[in-house]
């Protein structure tokens, strides 16, 4: 009971500090880089985390800097951009973030189309810290090697890390992309009983001389079911959910978060049209004025549809994987 009471006493607190804590790092892209780079080298350790923050609080100073000379030169930067290359993957979990189970087409989107359009945002920004190549399951597109070498080459681009749920080994071409751009591979943990080859895949990137981080996380955060209603204020729940910090790209458009892209993409809301960036229909100046939209935006029409992850959302177990063949297995 007084456990309860105390809870209710805090949130207030906890959601403005959550919220000055999201303001910040989105109105900020070069600290939200440096964050982002800083979360790709592991510290497993108290001593770890305590490196991490002393190295964030000296390089924070000189990211403000670096934001006052983005603004004043009308720069665009931006901190994290994940790159959706498929929505096919090898595990059908449940409570999936990305919703793949419950995708009525699993598909990959061709390379042409990729390079495409990230040679058009790299046409329309100044600089973009970290280059996220994420699916459902990044090792599972045929053509990951090409799409690595051409965000590599963009000056444009910091650093370029793959995503992977740990389940499959990297073909030689992909491991070849990976050992001479120095990308790094970011591993999932869903233990062993769903990760088999997590051993054998990191003996691997260690004998090709590839940087990988493996994932310490436990818990993942309950965004509801994929294309229900949800209730209460989704302007409060926007406020609060990490997810905006990593702008997502799909199929030609750059969108706030990868919910919103899902949810137009499947057909359960309607193209709304300030929620996001055609990036095959624009021009570098017109790309400025709709980002400078879109970074003002409170609430996206996605949210109405998703609980975010944010610090109330409920913690559940990762990748439990769903009894029923339906779903999520590779087509």
């Amino acid at each position: 009971m007084k456990a309860s009471i105390f809870k209710k006493m805090a949130d207030p607190f906890q959601r403005l500090f959550w919220r000055a804590q999201i303001g910040i790092l989105r109105a900020c892209p070069p600290l939200c880089g440096i964050v982002s780079r800083l979360s790709l080298s592991p510290a497993n350790s108290p001593r770890g985390w305590i490196k991490m923050l002393l190295r964030l609080t000296a390089q924070a100073p000189r990211a403000v800097l670096q934001h006052w000379g983005n603004q004043w030169h009308r720069r665009v930067v931006l901190s994290r951009v994940s790159v959706t290359l498929t929505t096919r993957c090898t595990l059908r979990c449940d409570k999936c973030i990305g919703h793949i189970p419950d995708l009525k087409i699993r598909r990959d989107v061709p390379i042409a189309d990729l390079i495409h359009d990230m040679q058009a945002l790299f046409a329309c920004v100044d600089y973009i810290y970290t280059v996220i190549l994420s699916g459902a399951e990044a090792l599972l597109h045929p053509d990951l090697h090409e799409l690595i070498r051409v965000c590599a080459a963009s000056k444009k681009a910091g650093s370029i890390c793959v995503l992977t749920n740990g389940t499959l080994i990297p073909d030689a071409r992909t491991l070849a992309a990976l050992r001479e751009t120095k990308a790094i591979v970011k591993i999932s943990n869903y233990g062993p009983a769903v990760q088999p080859n997590v051993e054998k895949l990191k003996d691997v990137l260690k004998e090709n001389g590839i940087h990988y981080l493996h994932e310490s996380g436990t818990s993942w955060r309950d965004v509801g079911a994929f294309g229900q209603l949800k209730g209460g204020s989704a302007k409060r729940r926007f406020s609060v959910c990490v997810q905006q910090l990593c702008l997502v790209t799909y199929y030609g458009k750059l969108h706030l978060c990868g919910e919103s892209a899902l949810v137009m993409e499947e057909g359960v809301i309607p193209y709304c049209q300030g929620d996001y960036i055609d990036l095959r229909a624009i021009t570098p100046d017109e790309f400025r004025l709709q980002w400078r939209k879109l970074l003002k935006k409170r609430v996206i029409a996605a949210c109405s549809y998703c609980l975010g992850n944010t610090y109330q959302s409920p913690k559940i177990p990762v990748a439990v994987q769903r009894k029923s063949d339906q779903g999520g297995l590779p087509q």
